[in-house]
């Protein structure tokens, strides 16, 4: 992964590149007389117009739509092998704006990068101030990198130090290992990574933005490979699930984000990391695991483990300080169902903050959708067997998984995002290698928005 490779000019005529990226109508308003005919969905490679070479990109009718017509654009791109990109985008509404360049970043990405391969910079010419998008997109690539690093080469361990390496000075890290957790009672990270040889961890980022105001906990689910343990999952599209530390990366990187920003806030990042696989020392059907606050919870499926962990790190962050918390995990294949892949979930115990965080998603172009919270759902995951269990089944999955990791949230103010389907695209997808960086925008738009709030929640 490059170091951030983007810049800002005032106008075209600042700006050396090889190759530009141009939204369509600009595009036309600086070829007034072209007879070029261009297609209405898809970006077009133009030559000998101005301003040179030109990959000629629509807007698309909506903020998914334009994402996916910048990614192809900035993917046709780098086949012409440039040092130097520029962007023509014109007069866009922010959120808009905000798709156009997650797709160029998602476009131009490349996991496994030869040394001497050419990174090309990219310049965006705009009026507008960049600063956030562009440490936002920067820190993406981050959340890539980690996301399509192979298992083998992420134990939860070594994941942790990728998370730290080269980030701010401003944030104060602090890992607990195995023992560390035993000694806590974290009895749900323990009890899922208990089957890897490669034992859990739970890695704390701290970074204090403004000292005095209360923190806001930033928790991800981390597992670094869920085989879903003794009750496994089936073997097609399981290598995909290396990426179901999607949550934890994002929370990663939008803390490191922050702290370049210089963000006026108090956040934590709370990282539970561990390993779902059915070894000789793995946790049962049945078992029956106290959590860090005493909660027991009878295990009705090994493969129900990101909400034991989540639950754990929600607890750790409450017990330390956190006024509110927000947690986003790839969490529930449910949530495909429900919202395909095109929102994430929301879950709250709090309306104001689920307020927040809402508009914070829809301005980061990154939307989530708000599902109800009835104490009805929450009896799914009651249980004769213990204080509550850990899979209500399907009916209202996604909805049930989150109130379980409410119940650890008690009258705390919670958001809980399921971002399954959204921060990992199949094999083969438009994107290339899998991991999209989802996550980042929403959390570093939501941090700002709390620094800017009364906090009186």
């Amino acid at each position: 992964m490059s170091l951030n490779r983007w810049t800002q000019a005032s106008a075209m005529d600042h700006v050396r590149a090889d190759v530009w990226i141009v939204e369509a109508q600009e595009w036309k308003h600086l070829n007034p007389s072209s007879t070029v005919k261009l297609p209405d969905a898809a970006p077009t490679v133009v030559f000998g117009t101005k301003p040179g070479a030109a990959i000629v990109t629509p807007l698309g009718s909506t903020r998914r739509k334009t994402q996916k017509n910048f990614r192809q654009a900035a993917q046709l791109a780098v086949q012409l092998k440039p040092e130097r990109i520029g962007v023509q985008m014109g007069p866009l509404t922010s959120d808009m704006l905000r798709a156009a360049l997650w797709g160029i970043g998602q476009g131009l990405y490349r996991f496994r990068q030869e040394d001497a391969e050419v990174q090309p910079e990219v310049t965006v010419v705009s009026n507008e101030a960049l600063t956030v998008e562009f440490a936002i997109l920067q820190h993406q690539d981050f959340v890539r990198d980690w996301v399509n690093c192979p298992s083998n080469l992420k134990p939860p361990v070594r994941l942790a130090k990728m998370m730290q390496d080269r980030s701010p000075d401003t944030i104060e890290w602090s890992l607990f290992d195995q023992k560390a957790l035993v000694d806590m009672g974290a009895g749900g990270v323990v009890g899922v990574g208990q089957g890897s040889h490669r034992p859990p961890v739970m890695l704390i980022g701290k970074y204090a933005g403004k000292p005095g105001d209360p923190w806001i906990a930033l928790v991800g689910k981390g597992i670094v490979f869920d085989s879903g343990g003794i009750s496994i999952k089936p073997g097609e599209g399981m290598g995909r699930m290396k990426g179901d530390m999607g949550g934890a990366a994002a929370v990663a990187g939008a803390l490191r984000a922050i702290a370049d920003l210089k963000v006026p806030a108090n956040v934590m990042a709370v990282l539970p990391l561990a390993e779902n696989l059915p070894g000789g020392g793995a946790y049962r059907p049945g078992d029956i695991l106290t959590m860090m606050d005493g909660t027991q919870v009878e295990i009705v499926s090994t493969d129900a483990e990101g909400r034991l962990v989540l639950a754990d790190a929600v607890t750790w962050a409450r017990q330390n300080g956190a006024a509110v918390v927000i947690d986003m995990a790839t969490l529930t294949g449910a949530n495909v169902v429900a919202l395909g892949g095109i929102r994430s979930a929301l879950v709250t115990n709090h309306q104001p903050l689920a307020s927040l965080v809402a508009g914070a998603a829809e301005r980061a172009a990154e939307p989530a959708w708000q599902l109800p919270h009835d104490e009805d759902y929450a009896d799914f995951n009651q249980t004769s067997a213990a204080d509550i269990k850990n899979s209500g089944g399907r009916p209202a999955g996604t909805i049930t998984a989150g109130l379980f990791i409410g119940h650890f949230a008690g009258d705390t103010p919670w958001v809980h995002l399921d971002i399954a389907g959204l921060s990992f695209e199949a094999e083969g997808s438009a994107i290339g290698a899998g991991a999209t960086g989802y996550g980042v925008a929403l959390l570093v738009e939501t941090v700002e928005a709390w620094s800017h709030s009364s906090k009186a929640f």
